[in-house]
């Protein structure tokens, strides 16, 4: 009786009661984006990395200690209470079910992330395992199969 669905897209779009349709979700999208700095609690040290270069952190050598110490801490909560739902579970499904307007955002999150750390902190865009993503290659791979299709009549 006490659950909310979608919390975050209803609450970037001030609706706390009724239907949520695709609109919401851009409106969501259109916020994320322009108004955060991402932070990935998988990409934890990461997102620490930005914050201190966002926000110029002055002491380097505290906040880097600081940073390792609860890093760990955090690492070690997880490993003795794990809140993680594996993906395709019965319970995986329920949820995306029900708030899958804020799992379609949480997706885009993950690519504000990557676009994130390459404009405007330098980093590579990285795929769903970190692996760096060649976008020129990647874009010239695209083109190609266009090329291909037109040409085969698909």
């Amino acid at each position: 009786p006490n659950y909310i669905d979608n919390w975050v897209v209803r609450s970037f779009n001030h609706i706390h009661k009724g239907n949520l349709t695709e609109e919401h979700l851009v409106v969501a999208r259109g916020i994320l984006a322009q108004k955060f700095l991402v932070g990935i609690a998988e990409h934890l040290e990461e997102t620490i990395r930005r914050l201190d270069t966002y926000f110029e952190w002055k002491s380097r050598v505290f906040t880097s200690m600081c940073v390792a110490k609860n890093i760990n801490n955090h690492y070690a909560k997880q490993k003795l209470n794990p809140t993680s739902i594996e993906k395709g579970s019965r319970e995986w499904d329920l949820i995306a079910q029900k708030d899958n307007l804020d799992l379609n955002l949480y997706l885009y999150a993950l690519e504000l992330f990557s676009k994130q750390g390459s404009t405007m902190f330098h980093r590579p865009y990285l795929d769903k395992e970190g692996v760096p993503i060649d976008v020129e290659a990647v874009a010239k791979k695209q083109k190609m199969m266009a090329i291909l299709d037109f040409f085969s009549g698909n």
